[in-house]
């Protein structure tokens, strides 16, 4: 199951644009909607407001029990069987950064190397370096933009560092 349709994905981008080029097939469309809907789900998913109607064996995180958008001025509580157009756009936005680059959704990461800050006898701090926050996860700000209101918890803009500290 994905998020949207083939050929509603197309209406979205030639309405926006963009050119479905003649080598993405009907397969090769629903394979990159499949891993954009899984993509969100991994991503967004724990922050989506509500449970899922079918429960923990449901495959999708939506249509979801409870559901709102927090939107003033007061929260929009979407119906049990509904997937918020926002979640269906936002799948084509991803699906699109997926067919146009394969596997852009599911980069790996390594950790870098720590590099290390020591205040004599009082304390050190063990720093990750990254490049970037890409470095990290795969954002994508349209997705974001659309997603936001859906979400509850922490917006989940990343910091360029990590570690931890420990007295010495």
């Amino acid at each position: 199951m994905t998020y949207g349709s083939r050929a509603a994905f197309i209406e979205y981008h030639e309405s926006r644009g963009r050119e479905i080029p003649g080598t993405w097939d009907n397969d090769y469309i629903n394979a990159a909607l499949l891993v954009a809907s899984e993509w969100i789900d991994n991503i967004y998913g724990a922050r989506f407001s509500g449970q899922k109607t079918g429960g923990f064996d449901q495959v999708r995180e939506w249509p979801r029990l409870n559901a709102y958008a927090d939107v003033p001025p007061t929260p929009h509580l979407f119906p049990d069987d509904e997937i918020p157009d926002r979640i269906v756009y936002a799948s084509y936005e991803a699906a699109w950064r997926q067919a146009t680059t394969p596997d852009s959704l599911q980069v790996d990461y390594t950790p870098g190397k720590y590099k290390s800050v020591s205040i004599d006898g009082a304390l050190s701090v063990n720093y990750a370096q990254f490049s970037q926050v890409a470095d990290i996860q795969t954002q994508i700000g349209v997705v974001d933009s659309l997603l936001w209101p859906l979400l509850t918890g922490p917006s989940g803009i990343g910091s360029s560092l990590s570690g931890g500290t420990k007295r010495t």
